[in-house]
């Protein structure tokens, strides 16, 4: 008589973290785990084809969604429309302008001191922002990120 075949559904199970089939990377529907792929040439550190690296290190991202905002300033009211962003390089003043912000608020304090506009500004922008915007916005603050200077290796 065969052994019974014993399932089990509990997802919450505790596996063997050493066994290699702990973590199956690419599942083989044949049967079977096959082996880890890893993608080394991911996209997060890729500029979004929307974007224009330009001379002076740069990027300028145009917007699928244009948006308008009026603002005051001087007393006088104006539109302005933004159909792109220019994101420059973070500093250490702009890190820490984002460390300070509230976990919420972090993203927008980003988008904002690598943008070089006023705060106010970008939280009104960043509230009016398409998500795929918001998106490719923060894949062009992750490639600057993730490319630093190269070290001559």
């Amino acid at each position: 008589m065969k052994a019974p075949l014993n399932i089990d559904l509990d997802e919450d199970a505790i596996l063997d973290h050493g066994s290699p089939a702990a973590f199956p990377a690419v599942i083989n529907e044949d049967g079977g785990a096959a082996e880890a792929i890893v993608d080394e040439d991911g996209s997060l550190d890729r500029l979004p084809k929307e974007a224009k690296r330009n001379a002076n290190g740069t990027v300028t991202l145009t917007l699928h969604f244009p948006q308008v905002l009026s603002i005051r300033k001087d007393s006088k009211i104006s539109e302005r429309r933004f159909e792109t962003l220019t994101f420059h390089r973070l500093t250490g003043r702009d890190q820490r302008a984002i460390a300070s912000a509230t976990d919420e608020m972090q993203t927008v304090v980003a988008l904002a001191q690598s943008a070089k506009l006023n705060q106010a500004v970008m939280n009104a922008l960043y509230e009016k922002m398409d998500m795929a915007d918001i998106t490719n916005c923060g894949r062009v603050l992750n490639h600057f990120l993730t490319n630093g200077p190269t070290t001559g290796r």
